[in-house]
């Protein structure tokens, strides 16, 4: 039985996920998709490589595209934001000793940065106490165009050992929104862990890691994911909508899943609800309630339980790449029906 076990004054303070790092093999084309469709603003364009952001957000990036000769979905990062520049020296100190590395680098835009991982099967994540900021986009009501993304919410990885990883961010100060375990061994299969006040800065699921499953951006209502549907039509792209619109159990979200150009997975999702105080508890799920999970909607295609980002230089560890076990469905079912 899995009992919650968070760090009530973690060794430093992740405030929210930040920005994700991916490396494209045509930057115009992946430009056109993540403005025109997606509805993201470029804040800058330094020869290869862009920074955008949503609608809402004034920090200078939440996507940084660069050009480099891939095959196929890569990420080179994930980022996290923490509160001051003195808890990057202490969250040095702490993967080091946790048996991962940690090392400042210089990143354009961003305040001081950190690119950490705690080891084999364990998402590389950067990091950063502070960025430039730009205008919010809100109220430019003129320049806004396809999905008007308005802002980053969460990732979504998968990794070999769930509970192993659960355990190394809870000590950080996350905290467990909801959880599935399977119903004969009470092993955790899945989880939504969270820094700001809503369920998910980052979900865990079991398959061959780390991968990226996908990178999740709040729209503000379901018509912006209908339109963001129907420019990629309109531009070429209407295969690249791959599941949805329907809704997640928990957290109660309306989802729509599109994959761009090199195939990295973008959720977009509605206002997640709030998960903010103390004695909100998480919601426990088995592994025989998938139905709960997606209540109404066709289930997701095969590709999206199986193709996933591979992180630059990393190769998964923990079994064959097509397998991810158990995310809302029975231990007998390869892949699940849940995610977020």
């Amino acid at each position: 039985m899995f009992k919650p076990n968070v760090a009530q004054n973690p060794p430093f303070d992740i405030t929210r996920a930040s920005h994700v790092r991916y490396l494209v093999s045509d930057l115009d084309q992946s430009l056109r998709f993540y403005t025109e469709v997606l509805g993201f603003v470029l804040s800058d364009r330094d020869g290869d490589v862009a920074y955008l952001r949503g609608i809402e957000e004034a920090a200078h990036h939440s996507i940084v595209l660069t050009q480099k000769g891939v095959q196929g979905a890569t990420a080179e990062c994930l980022g996290m934001r923490v509160r001051t520049e003195d808890d990057l020296h202490v969250a040095r100190d702490h993967f080091i000793a946790a048996g991962g590395t940690a090392e400042f680098i210089e990143r354009p835009y961003q305040g001081p940065s950190l690119l950490t991982s705690f080891g084999e099967g364990m998402p590389p994540i950067e990091l950063v106490a502070g960025m430039e900021t730009r205008p919010r986009m809100l109220n430019d009501f003129a320049s806004q165009k396809g999905g008007r993304a308005l802002r980053l919410d969460h990732y979504q990885c998968v990794v070999p050992d769930v509970p192993t990883a659960v355990d190394k961010f809870q000590a950080l100060g996350f905290r467990p929104s909801k959880y599935t375990t399977d119903i004969d061994s009470g092993r955790v299969l899945s989880i939504f862990l969270t820094r700001k006040n809503n369920p998910h800065d980052l979900v865990l699921a079991p398959a061959a890691g780390p991968r990226l499953h996908h990178a999740a951006f709040v729209v503000s209502d379901l018509q912006a994911m209908i339109r963001a549907a129907d420019v990629a039509g309109n531009m070429g792209w209407g295969r690249n909508v791959e599941h949805g619109p329907g809704r997640h159990g928990p957290p109660n979200g309306i989802f729509l899943y599109f994959r761009d150009p090199d195939g990295n997975r973008i959720e977009l999702i509605l206002p997640p609800m709030q998960f903010m105080d103390p004695e909100d508890a998480p919601n426990a799920w088995n592994s025989t309630q998938s139905i709960s999970l997606v209540p109404w909607g066709g289930g997701p295609p095969q590709r999206w339980r199986e193709e996933m980002t591979l992180f630059d230089g990393i190769e998964p560890a923990g079994g064959p790449l097509a397998r991810w076990t158990s995310l809302g469905g029975g231990t007998a079912k390869q892949g699940g029906e849940n995610g977020a």
